[in-house]
C-alpha cells in the first residue's frame, strides 16, 4: 500500500462520501484490505467522479472501513453499473460476513492548533461557503 499525502475536504456541492463498514474473520483482514487495495489503484482510481479512498483496519482485525470521496452521488452510482466494478464488488462480499455502505458529506474537518490556545481547530461547512 501507498502512503500519499491526502486531503480530505468538507463537501459544500455535490461532492458524497461512501463510508462502507466490512465485517471479516481476523484472519481474512489483510485479504479484504489486499484486494480492496488492489481494485483502488488500478480501477476506482480511473473512474470518473472518483476522488480519494482511504482504507482503514480495526485493531481487533474484524473490521475493514473503506472511506471514499466522490464528486457526486451520481457518479457513485454511476460507477456502481459498470461490469469491472461489480466484479470487484462481488470479490470483495466474498470474503467479508457482511458490509454496510452509507453514502454521507463531510459537515467539519477538525485538525490540532499550532497556536499556544491548545484547542482543536475546525473546519466546517459554512466556513467553506
Amino acid at each position: 500500500m501507498t502512503t500519499p499525502t491526502t486531503t480530505i475536504t468538507v463537501t459544500e456541492d455535490d461532492q458524497v462520501t461512501l463510508v462502507n463498514v466490512f465485517t471479516v474473520e481476523p484472519r481474512q483482514q489483510t485479504e479484504l484490505v489486499d484486494a480492496l487495495d488492489r481494485a483502488t489503484s488500478t480501477l476506482f482510481a480511473t473512474v470518473p467522479g472518483f476522488v480519494s479512498a482511504n482504507l482503514h483496519t480495526s485493531l481487533d482485525g474484524t473490521r475493514v472501513i473503506n472511506y471514499a470521496q466522490w464528486a457526486s452521488e451520481q457518479q457513485y452510482k454511476e460507477a456502481l453499473q459498470r461490469d469491472d466494478i461489480r466484479e470487484h464488488l462481488a470479490e470483495a462480499a466474498a470474503v467479508a460476513r457482511s458490509w454496510d455502505p452509507t453514502l454521507v458529506r463531510v459537515r467539519s474537518i477538525h485538525h490540532p492548533r499550532t497556536d499556544q490556545g491548545g484547542s482543536a481547530k475546525a473546519v466546517q461547512l459554512d466556513q467553506c461557503r
